[in-house]
């Protein structure tokens, strides 16, 4: 027979991950509707005459101390999105799925808490009614996973008529340029002499997660400042060691430093037609400083591309992301790529968790930082003529192809 204690820490932990998720879905949204005070959501509440939401039980909402009211819950989501009656039956259905993973932890505490007697386990002790209870709870958790295997199914279904259509219009666009002897943006910008590009661009606009694929696409190296740090502090390089110096001491690592990392890096001989350079420079001193170096070999800069998003798109995508503890690369996001299991990576199964400088606070200090010290950066490529910008919302790959495409349109 199984262990109640072993099941009332089971559902327990169920109960945890849900109410953390609804917590997690309550931010994103508070934070796509401008992330306005609790005040004033009690005061726009308090105006409707529905339900009275206080600044304190708003706070203890969002930070998961504990499941409100099913009312409460939607008047909440009624201030943060309007009037959206479709909106809110999301909501209700998704405060119903906690609510049951509530009730089953509180059975299973119950029943881990039952005196044993006559030699019988707990189980044999519960009242008659305890069994009904638990088969109505049995049945409604069926149904609720029953429901989410046909919806699963219907998703992954229509995912892959969607990916058979876009082969067949990839296929088809292929023949196409194939006929009318084009060749495709990709190809041409691979066909130029030397292409050193440096990504621009605020806090969450994607630069990260584009730079591998341009990458390739471009066929030139990828040179990331956080990875030059890395390799030098790792190898014990004298520049390396220089910089763990300051790292340890929590300070900045300074730009003489930074810069004779690059210089090495691209004196490598893969870095000979071109690099793709992200994370540097982050001011203006540093992008003379990078123009100066590439001056010694006769280099420049041929292009700055800037992948430009607006400030509520990249609170978005960096207050849902989660990073893996065993591996930073492996990153998923509460909305955008949710995980199978809740906490867990998907490709390791490792624990995922919310990067310190990924909350509000700091998400916010980020783009005043970002708008004092890297927009001028970018307001100099502007004025140099070499600036490409493109948006950074929509699809990974839809992005990928938009970036490449503005970068053949402005070598020619």
């Amino acid at each position: 027979m199984a262990d109640p204690t072993q099941n009332q820490f089971n559902a327990a932990e169920a109960y945890a991950r849900e109410l953390a998720a609804f917590t997690d879905a309550l931010h994103v949204l508070h934070v796509d509707r401008g992330s306005p005070s609790y005040r004033a959501i009690a005061t726009a509440a308090g105006a409707g005459g529905r339900v009275s939401l206080s600044s304190s039980a708003i706070s203890e909402a969002f930070n998961g101390k504990r499941l409100p009211s099913l009312d409460f819950t939607l008047e909440l989501i009624r201030q943060l999105a309007g009037p959206d009656h479709g909106v809110r039956e999301q909501w209700r259905d998704r405060w119903k799925s906690v609510k049951l993973h509530q009730r089953q932890a509180t059975a299973q505490r119950k029943r881990a808490q039952t005196p044993r007697g006559n030699g019988q386990e707990p189980d044999q002790d519960l009242p008659d009614r305890a069994p009904k209870d638990l088969s109505a709870v049995r049945l409604a958790a069926e149904r609720i996973i029953k429901d989410a295997q046909a919806e699963a199914e219907s998703i992954i279904e229509a995912a892959r008529i969607r990916a058979d259509e876009m082969t067949a219009s990839a296929t088809q666009m292929l023949l196409s340029a194939t006929e009318r002897g084009t060749v495709p943006a990709a190809a041409r910008l691979q066909m130029r002499e030397h292409s050193r590009i440096v990504l621009v661009g605020p806090p969450g606009s994607g630069k990260g997660t584009q730079a591998p694929f341009l990458s390739k696409l471009l066929e030139v190296p990828l040179v990331h400042v956080g990875e030059l740090f890395r390799s030098n502090v790792s190898g014990g390089t004298k520049l390396g060691k220089q910089a763990a110096k300051f790292m340890n001491r929590g300070q900045l690592i300074p730009d003489e430093v930074t810069l004779g990392m690059l210089s090495e890096r691209l004196s490598d001989p893969d870095t000979q037609h071109g690099f793709l350079l992200d994370g540097l420079p982050r001011n203006l001193n540093q992008a003379e400083a990078v123009d100066a170096l590439l001056a010694q070999t006769s280099a420049k800069i041929d292009a700055a591309l800037n992948i430009d998003v607006g400030r509520d798109e990249a609170f978005r995508r960096l207050v849902g992301r989660r990073i893996c503890k065993n591996d930073s690369s492996h990153v998923a996001h509460i909305m955008y790529s949710t995980p199978k299991q809740y906490g867990v990576c998907d490709l390791c199964g490792s624990p995922l968790y919310l990067r310190e400088d990924d909350t509000r606070q700091v998400i916010g200090r980020r783009w005043d930082v970002w708008k004092v010290q890297s927009e001028p950066v970018v307001q100099k490529y502007g004025a140099e003529g070499i600036l490409v910008t493109i948006s950074g919302v929509g699809t990974v790959s839809g992005i990928t192809e938009r970036a490449t495409s503005a970068l053949s349109a402005y070598f020619g």
